[in-house]
This record gives C-alpha cells, sequence and structure tokens, in this order.
C-alpha cells in the first residue's frame, strides 16, 4: 500500500494543472459512484448523472446538455429515453414548441441525494486538507480563468 501511494504521488508531481484536475475530477466521480451504488439500488451512469443534474438546474434542451457532456445529441437522447425509462424524468410537449424534459419526483429525489452524498465528500475533503483550503479552491474554480 504505502508504495502504491509513493507511485500515485510521483506520478501527479509530473503533471501540469489540467492533468491534475483531470485526475482528480475521474477520482471524484469515482467515489461519487461507489457511495451512491452502496446505499442506492439503481445504478446511474456519468452521463445520467450529468443530465439530471443539469435538468435539475432549471429549464435546458438537451442539444445543450450533450454540447456540455461533449456527446452527440443522438447520445444524450438516448440517455434521456432511458432516464425516461427508469422514471427519473419526462418529455413535455408545448403547443408550437419543441419536446423538453422535466424531472419527475424520483428525478427529483435523485437530484436531492446526491447533492447530499456530493456534500458528505465535501466535508471529508474539508477534514483532510481545511475548511478554509476547500473554500479557496471553490472561489479559484470559480474565478472566469478559461
Amino acid at each position: 500500500m504505502k508504495d502504491e501511494v509513493t507511485f500515485v504521488n510521483k506520478y501527479l508531481e509530473g503533471l501540469n494543472l489540467i492533468d491534475l484536475i483531470s485526475e482528480k475530477h475521474i477520482v471524484l466521480r469515482r467515489i461519487v459512484e461507489e457511495k451512491w451504488l452502496s446505499n442506492e439500488k439503481e445504478a446511474i451512469s456519468h452521463t445520467e448523472a450529468l443530465l439530471l443534474a443539469k435538468l435539475s438546474m432549471g429549464k435546458i434542451s438537451l442539444a445543450e446538455v450533450a454540447r456540455c457532456a461533449n456527446v452527440s445529441r443522438q447520445a444524450m437522447f438516448k440517455c434521456a429515453k432511458k432516464l425516461e425509462e427508469k422514471g427519473y424524468l419526462t418529455f413535455i410537449s408545448q403547443e408550437g414548441h419543441h419536446k423538453y424534459t422535466q424531472l419527475t419526483s424520483k428525478g427529483v429525489a435523485y437530484c436531492e441525494r446526491s447533492r447530499q452524498l456530493k456534500m458528505e465528500i465535501e466535508q471529508e475533503i474539508s477534514q483532510k486538507i481545511g475548511e478554509e483550503s476547500v473554500e479557496l479552491l471553490k472561489q479559484l474554480l470559480m474565478i472566469d480563468w478559461i
């Protein structure tokens, strides 16, 4: 175990900012998914989780979510159809307008539980690096620097 930690630390030391953020993102996504699966019965993929999170922020087109996720509109529509089958969202048609998606009560409950899990993980990170460091990191990531 100690050799593995040393290897990981040496590997991370050689990375630039972009790759460090990417590596941490991969680890954080895995932790969220593992915590979700340990507490819930139904698996949610990364793309499904992203779509549900974006929908919880307000009305957004599947095309816009696809652009954010860097996937095709067809792939995002397929993802949405899967979530509809699972009961997390529904398609709403408005007269003279395109269809849009809306979270069901199951989708809203998923988003709330997901936020809770992420807050628990943030607390764990705060315990390791300190609340001030977490707040500074959040502030830095909110700045328009890219």
